[in-house]
């Protein structure tokens, strides 16, 4: 791996990346960028950078049916 591929790998500040996000949920990263762009997923601009809340990740987890929660 390259210098420049593990800059991309690395998570800086607050919440996550899109690809961070992609690769923390299994969501793809088209997918991902999608949701982000139409509002489906919230994310926050810092210093020119978007970030997605790590309070997002559950909640997108469970629209996408990605994680099942137990029946009681």
């Amino acid at each position: 791996m390259i210098k420049s591929q593990q800059k991309q790998l690395k998570r800086y500040g607050p919440g996550y990346s899109i690809s961070a996000f992609s690769r923390a949920t299994g969501v793809p990263y088209r997918r991902v960028e999608k949701a982000v762009a139409t509002g489906e997923i919230a994310s926050v601009t810092l210093g020119g950078v978007r970030r997605i809340p790590e309070t997002e990740k559950d909640r997108v987890l469970r629209a996408y049916g990605i994680v099942v929660e137990a029946a009681e």
